[in-house]
């Protein structure tokens, strides 16, 4: 008898610890992970450097790609990822504590990044019509283009000239 009262009792004791550590892991946690920045400087200079890599690599294959040397699925593929990838540059800033007197700096910055990704996103979409008709003609587009960049360019060079 007291072997089944034992194991009872366990049975009961573990389900009592396994239903509690689920309603912990159930409670939703509204404290935000925020990054302390503490040379806001060098973070910066860190992450236009990373974007000037993305930026330099998928410019090479949407020319690549507008030669003929790579199919336009496979630049949709890397403008993908480099989307991806500013779009992380863009999540760091925004879950970062920026000291007040750099806030215009990074937020010209982070307008820089939106502007980039616009520009990504239209690429893909001259990507997309030449897949369609490899014949397509894309001067109109790579005029946007070109408009997309001096947008990021200006917004690159308003966080520059913003620094404290």
């Amino acid at each position: 008898m007291k072997s089944k009262k034992g194991i009872i009792i366990t049975g009961i004791v573990l389900a009592a610890i396994t239903a509690a550590s689920f309603a912990v892991w159930m409670i939703p946690q509204d404290i935000p992970t925020r990054f302390v920045i503490s040379n806001p400087e060098q973070d910066i200079d860190a992450l236009i450097e990373q974007q000037k890599i993305v930026s330099e690599s998928t410019s090479e294959e949407f020319n690549k790609m507008l030669n003929g040397q790579i199919t336009p699925d496979n630049y949709v593929n890397i403008a993908e990822i480099s989307r991806s990838q500013v779009n992380s540059f863009i999540i760091k800033i925004l879950e970062s504590e920026i000291p007040t007197e750099w806030n215009e700096s990074y937020a010209a910055f982070l307008e820089h990044l939106r502007s980039y990704n616009s520009y990504l996103a239209e690429t893909v979409v001259v990507a997309k019509k030449l897949k369609d008709n490899p014949q397509s003609d894309i001067t109109e587009d790579i005029g946007k283009l070109e408009q997309y960049i001096a947008r990021a360019n200006e917004y690159l060079s308003q966080s520059n000239l913003a620094r404290p």
